[in-house]
Parts: C-alpha cells; structure tokens; sequence
C-alpha cells in the first residue's frame, strides 16, 4: 500500500498499539533488519532525531546487544514524549554528545540514519547539514528509517545534504516519496518492514502489476465481431511528422484494438498506410479536414490527437471540434498541448473526459512556470493543474505519475532508458487511446496504458538492447504476453 504521511497518521491512530508500543515494534524490527545486514564486528552509529523516528533509533539501538552500537542525537533531545520514555530505557553509555561525532562517523561501519522521519517539511539546518556531508563522504554504509533525512515524504523534493542510504527501512507503508527513486536516487534499494497495522482507509496511490493490469484488461468472448469493444480514433500527423501517427497506430494495435479509425493529412497518407493495413484511413486536406474529422467523431469510442501534428492543416479547428462534439475521451498530446497554452479555459466547456500527456517542457510550457519549479514538487503541480482544468493529467518522465481530476495519483514504476527516444510518447498515445477504446473506467484504463508502455520496455530489454530499443516491436512483444495470459 502506498500512502501520504497523513494516511499514515491515520494507520498508526486506526491500530491497537499505543505510540509507544509501536515505536518499540518498529525499532525492534529494524534491529532485525539490520543484524541481517551486518557482522559482529560492524561498529554501528545511530543518528537520532528528536521526534518519534528518533525514538526508533533509541529502541534499535538498545536491541542490537550482539553489536557495538552508539547513538548520537543530532537535533536536540529527544522532544516527543515516546521518544523520551525511549531514549529513558537505553544505556547512557552508549549515548554520546554531538561533540563526539567526528570520531564516532572514523570509527563506524554502518550509520543509521533516524534524524527526520515522514512529517519532515522545508530544507536541513546548516549544522545537520555539516553532519550529513561528512557522512556522505564516509567510508560508512549509510542505512535510513523509513524516510531518508532531508527528504519530503508526500513530494520527492530532497534538500540538497539530504543523506543518501544504500537501503532504506520502510515502515510499514510506502510513502511517494519510495515510488520516485529514479526522480532522486536517493537509496540503493528499500527494505519494507510489515508493522501489521489495518489498512482500511481509502489510499488516493493506486498500483498497478501485471495481475492487475490482466484482472482489468477485457477478453474477447466467442462471439465477438470487429465492433465488440468500440471504434478508436486517432488524428494527427503532418508533412515530415508521419512516423508520430504511425506510432499511435502501433500502440492501439498493441493492444489489440480492434477497429482503428484513422484521420490524417493526406500528404502523409501514402507513407502511414504503406506501413499498416488495418486501420480505416481518412485523408483530408486543407478544405474539409473538420467535415472528414466530424464524420467519425459520433462513433469515436476513444479519440487522440496532436501527435506530429506541428503544421497539420486546420490543427486548432480540429482540436476545437474533437472537445466540443465528442462524447467519448479524448486525449491530447504533443502539438495539442502546445495549442492549449494560454487557453486552458476551455476545460470549463467540455463535457468529456480529457486526458492530457504532456512531459516536463511542455508541461512548464502550458502553466508558465520553469521546469524546476515543476520538478521540485510534480506531484503537487500536477494534482492541482488537474483539479483546477477538471482533467485526468499524465506528466511523463523517468516516474510517470497519473492524477486524475479527484485527486488520486499513480505513480508509475516500470520502464527504462530504452524509452529515452523520440516517439515513445506517440506511442503511449496509441496504448492509452486502445485501452480506454476498450476499458470504461478512464482513469483505470490510463493507469494501465502507462504501466503497459513501460513494461513492454523491461521485457523487450531483456532481448534488445537499451541504446537501439525498436519501439515499433511493441505489437509483438506485447503478444508475448497476451500469450502468457491466455489471450
């Protein structure tokens, strides 16, 4: 389960274990954790907090009896008052003052970091900050509780002296902050420890895994025809740009889209159409573009637009059309987006579901904002973006994360840097526009296309290399695993 540190609060309130007794469960089971990870002879150096992920330590730290430990409580005595009654219970030999820490961090194998636990917010104080580049610079392997110090739980954003750890002990729930390792890199790999506490609230962090994406993906029945599941449409593309709707196409027909409609300049028709057979092409030129697009919005299922469509004829009266007259989800990409930029207030006249795909730069680009401002803190930046426009927001990058209007948020953990190429977002746009072709719940079926484009990438590495990953592989990869699961 993945939850926000006020979910967490709730967790630990909802259990029968007093604060205390679950601050002696969790240190206790760190200690666990960490006498797999060390040897009799390790000298290992507790840094504490004076909150309660301070107490942890103190409770560690007094359970590792086979170990030479000592603890140094870098912020102040211990203020909770769990941690006090903690902090009572360990030898005061084995306490030593913030003066001692320099030769305390020569002599230790192992530091454990239990400075700042899930509610940390802002950035490190100078003097922990001192602390924590020595650390780094240490020959010591560096183990954190739960969250790493320096590091927001609910965000991602790490200070700059944030301590990096080779594992991370996560207590009993992953926080976001564990689901965007690739955004920080702060730990080498985490270690979640089950503190057995009820899970019975709602979490706003959906998942997705392979089952999941299977329990959801619909299986053609026996008595199924070419419009069983619905009619996809894609329009896009423009003189130079074919490859873009080509890989749409690619994606719906990883997914096995059934019917594929097909909207495109015809400038670009005879090169998109030497490339695949099934789909229905509609060529338009500049004169009836919106008349041909009209035509097959009334039995579009799902529609997509923008991908390659830089210099398509008629590009914003198309958008235009597709937002005001489908009834269907439509999702925007590429070229769309760009249209959207100072007139997102078109969202309040829609009446379908939108989907936007947008990654770093024009994201930035449709909010006015820098990218670092978006990358300090995506999440949030997305999840108000997306209740504010009233639309399911897909910001890619290397943890793609999917909010919908209501505030939930997948934060994506497949895929790789075989994907690091143009047309990858293309075809996502064709995944996502087969699977909501298909799957009614939209933002179920935008968890899955995201999930599905970066899962093919793992499989399809594991026989193709990274640096000439062949995207447009992704049919046959993905029927690979259709196979597997009897599809």
């Amino acid at each position: 389960m993945i939850i926000d540190s006020s979910g967490m609060k709730k967790i630990e309130a909802s259990g029968t274990l007093s604060s205390y007794e679950l601050m002696e469960l969790a240190g206790r089971s760190v200690a666990e954790e960490i006498r797999k990870e060390t040897s009799a002879s390790d000298v290992i150096l507790f840094l504490a907090g004076k909150g309660n992920n301070g107490g942890d330590a103190y409770v560690a730290c007094r359970e590792l009896k086979d170990r030479k430990c000592f603890l140094i409580p870098v912020d102040g005595k211990p203020a909770a008052a769990e941690a006090v009654q903690a902090a009572s219970l360990l030898n005061r030999k084995l306490v030593r003052s913030a003066a001692y820490f320099d030769k305390a961090l020569k002599q230790a194998d192992v530091v454990v970091d239990a400075v700042y636990g899930f509610s940390y917010r802002g950035e490190l104080k100078p003097q922990i900050r001192q602390i924590f580049d020595k650390v780094s610079c240490s020959k010591a392997r560096v183990f954190s509780i739960d969250i790493n110090s320096g590091c927001e739980a609910d965000t991602g954003r790490c200070d700059s002296h944030a301590l990096h750890s080779e594992i991370t002990y996560v207590l009993d729930c992953y926080k976001p902050f564990h689901m965007l390792k690739k955004d920080h890199h702060m730990f080498e790999r985490t270690v979640r420890i089950d503190l057995h506490l009820p899970h019975e609230i709602q979490t706003m962090w959906p998942e997705m895994d392979e089952d999941e994406f299977f329990r959801n993906f619909p299986k053609k029945a026996d008595n199924a025809y070419k419009g069983t599941f619905g009619k996809t449409l894609l329009c896009g593309g423009c003189f130079g740009m074919a490859g873009a709707l080509s890989l749409n196409i690619t994606g719906a027909k990883t997914v096995g889209a059934p019917y594929i409609n097909a909207a495109l300049p015809d400038s670009i028709y005879p090169v998109v159409a030497s490339h695949h057979i099934t789909p229905v092409f509609h060529p338009f030129g500049y004169d009836n573009a919106e008349d041909v697009l009209r035509s097959l919005i009334k039995d579009a299922d799902a529609a997509a637009f923008g991908s390659g469509a830089v210099n398509m004829y008629k590009s914003r009266e198309c958008m235009d059309l597709l937002l005001q007259e489908c009834r269907c989800p439509v999702i925007l990409d590429a070229a769309a987006l760009r249209l959207l930029k100072h007139n997102t207030y078109i969202f309040r006249f829609v009446r379908t579901p939108v989907i936007l795909t947008p990654h770093i730069g024009e994201f930035a680009d449709l909010i006015n904002r820098p990218t670092a401002f978006i990358l300090s803190d995506r999440i949030t930046c997305a999840k108000e973006f997306a209740k504010e426009n009233n639309v399911y927001l897909v910001l890619k990058g290397p943890h793609t994360i999917a909010v919908s209007p209501d505030g939930q948020c997948y934060i994506n953990q497949t895929g790789n840097q075989a994907l690091a190429q143009a047309g990858s977002g293309d075809l996502l746009t064709g995944i996502m526009a087969g699977l909501l072709t298909m799957t009614k719940d939209v933002y179920k079926a935008v968890c899955m296309a995201v999930w599905l484009h970066g899962y093919l990438a793992d499989i399809g590495t594991q026989y193709h290399s990274i640096q000439n990953f062949p995207i447009e592989k992704y049919p046959e990869i993905m029927d690979r695993l259709l196979m597997k699961h009897g599809f």
